[in-house]
């Protein structure tokens, strides 16, 4: 499973918490946390986690992930 930046070791539940009071942009998200800023490969997972509210994500494919980003923009 994937659920945190392994660079900075922050929990996606940490993040969730920060999404939850207001702080929907990855950019915003990296900031205050560092998370995406080492090795970037947390930055789909936190768009998937931003865009679901899960924080606990089995290991994704680019093509998963492109799904479930296009899915939740259909939506809305």
């Amino acid at each position: 499973m994937v659920d945190r930046c392994v660079c900075r070791n922050v929990p996606f539940t940490e993040l969730k918490k920060l999404a939850d009071a207001g702080i929907r942009d990855v950019d915003e998200l990296s900031r205050r946390t560092g998370c995406g800023t080492g090795c970037g490969m947390c930055i789909p997972y936190i768009r998937v986690m931003l865009q679901t509210g899960v924080t606990d994500l089995p290991v994704l494919f680019e093509k998963q992930i492109d799904a479930i980003l296009n899915e939740r923009d259909r939506k809305e």
